[in-house]
């Protein structure tokens, strides 16, 4: 069990079997090490170099021999924090980044529609944050209460900041007329703000559309499955595609025109 959860954080099954087995010997040097985890001196010395590296082993000296011995525990919660820390600067970075790689594609033209699919929860942000690099408006069809039940509402305002402050995209959403949406909108949005323009489906027969969230940007289509335990998103590149759910998603924003 410390061995795998040790890989879920990135370590190889060698590193950390080798923090393990040094937790419980205290000081030793490299030779006694080696004997007791079964490696040859040379690798076991590699080893322990890279763990000291990431903050998990210390050595000192002591009459012409090196000793280590593995750091308090703790060390592993800091390594963690460190890579949360480094991670959220890089994921901001690609962002503003992801426009600039997209530019190397533009040599090809894609005919047929390309199809990416992203499991999980991180999947369905990473399919939403994919509409930030939309070159002009975004239009969507959202619900609402599936974001809300999933428990990801303070993630919506997060990335609502960040669409509106940091990256100026208009957005055109058709909604679900319900309390609970009025009440969020009225909550923490600027309705005066030109970015943020919502229409209401009062009809509420046909608010069972809306099981789905369809955002459409550019060239792409994305749809987002928000049932618990089964997230998922699914990005379509076709501007044909685009094209038409543009259309259709302009005949349904002037049916709801008042």
């Amino acid at each position: 069990m410390f061995i795998e959860k040790l890989a879920e954080m990135g370590l190889s099954k060698n590193e950390a079997r080798l923090y393990v087995e040094l937790l419980s010997m205290g000081h030793q040097p490299v030779s006694v090490i080696a004997k007791r985890v079964g490696f040859n001196r040379t690798s076991t010395y590699v080893i322990l170099k890279t763990l000291s590296k990431k903050g998990f082993v210390g050595s000192y000296n002591r009459s012409n021999m090196k000793f280590f011995v593995a750091n308090d525990p703790n060390c592993l919660i800091n390594y963690v924090e460190r890579k949360c820390h480094i991670y959220d600067n890089c994921r901001n970075d690609l962002l503003m980044l992801v426009p600039k790689y997209r530019e190397l594609m533009n040599n090809y033209a894609f005919r047929k529609p390309v199809v990416t699919y992203h499991e999980g929860l991180e999947g369905v942000k990473y399919v939403l944050y994919d509409a930030l690099n939309a070159k002009s408006s975004c239009f969507a069809y959202l619900c609402l209460h599936k974001w809300f039940r999933s428990g990801l509402k303070e993630f919506l305002l997060e990335y609502k900041d960040f669409r509106i402050a940091n990256k100026k995209l208009p957005l055109r959403a058709i909604v679900p007329d319900t309390p609970e949406v009025r009440t969020f909108f009225a909550e923490n949005y600027d309705m005066d703000d030109k970015l943020t323009v919502v229409r209401y489906l009062e009809n509420k027969k046909e608010h069972d559309l809306f099981e789905n969230e369809m955002n459409i940007y550019d060239d792409k289509v994305s749809i987002i499955h928000l049932e618990r335990g089964q997230e998922f998103g699914v990005i379509i590149q076709s501007k044909e595609i685009a094209n038409m759910q543009k259309g259709i998603f302009q005949l349904a924003w002037k049916g709801l025109e008042i």
